[in-house]
């Protein structure tokens, strides 16, 4: 393996050391997060699971959507695989445990025997809430072929009312306590209805109706809510630059086998040495059909 490649994976194992807390990203660098819900035919579940990485996992510095400085994780050709009922990391095939404790099985289990699972729904994401315009960066789940109007209509405005849901209408302060969420560095919690909260907007945070609902939901322009068999895009998008949004990678949650993976959307540059070998085939073919010309 060539001294680039090695130091390229071993930055990528050091990509997202462990947190004492989920982050809402009021530090600027918010946890990255799963949340499958379903709240249809009168089902009120929902299921929260910090992942262990955050979003300087994936872009490391400020700047505008598309001309935004990307992370380990944004390299071509990775792989992250969060398997929640082994409550394991893989990263390019490799177990990860630089993350610390995953704790997430319990919710896991908890989560599939209270939902219809042809009406489970997902997203992904985290934010960072320390200012709102050019170099605020968030991460979110959109449709992979989101259109260019869907990307323009991703503006200012609904960035910001995205950022809500770690702030003023905060998805994390019901889940202190709750669950693996403090017990673990990667936790999670699972609510139902039998869990007996008199109000589903104080503990059932992903219900349509409260801040995920009027502020995820409703401010995501590039649809970011898919169903459990669908598959969804994770994007980098910046609070003062609407339509330079970026994609990074495609995301596939599979309940059957517990897992959610990542896979990044951009194919690896060739090194020098490729394209010399390239040309050297081109260069041999002809000089071989010169050849047959002149027999």
């Amino acid at each position: 393996m060539k001294l680039q490649h090695i130091a390229a994976a071993l930055a990528l194992i050091a990509t997202g050391a462990a947190n004492a807390a989920v982050q809402s990203g009021t530090n600027g660098d918010g946890s990255l997060f799963l949340i499958a819900f379903d709240n249809q035919n009168g089902t009120t579940t929902s299921g929260f699971f910090d992942l262990g990485y955050t979003l300087n996992s994936f872009a490391s510095a400020a700047g505008t959507g598309s001309s935004a400085t990307l992370g380990d994780l944004a390299a071509p050709n990775t792989t992250v695989v969060w398997n929640f009922l082994n409550n394991t990391v893989s990263l390019n095939g490799g177990q990860v445990s630089s993350l610390g404790t995953n704790d997430w099985s319990a919710s896991f289990t908890k989560l599939l025997a209270n939902v219809d699972a042809a009406e489970l729904q997902w997203v992904v994401g985290a934010n960072d809430t320390t200012g709102f315009g050019s170099g605020r960066r968030s991460l979110i789940s959109g449709s992979v072929d989101a259109s260019a109007a869907d990307l323009l209509a991703q503006n200012t405005a609904n960035n910001t009312n995205l950022g809500q849901i770690t702030t003023s209408n905060s998805i994390f302060t019901p889940l202190a306590g709750k669950g693996t969420i403090d017990s673990a560095d990667n936790g999670a919690f699972t609510f139902t209805a039998a869990d007996g909260d008199a109000s589903t907007k104080a503990d059932g945070y992903v219900m349509a109706g409260n801040g995920f609902g009027n502020n995820w939901r409703n401010a995501n322009k590039i649809g970011g809510t898919k169903y459990a068999t669908e598959e969804n895009g994770l994007w980098l998008v910046d609070g003062g630059t609407a339509g330079a949004e970026q994609l990074l990678g495609r995301l596939i949650f599979n309940t059957a086998n517990g897992t959610l993976t990542y896979t990044n959307v951009t194919p690896a540059v060739p090194e020098p040495s490729t394209y010399a070998m390239a040309l050297l085939g081109m260069g041999v073919v002809g000089l071989m059909a010169r050849r047959r010309r002149a027999a």
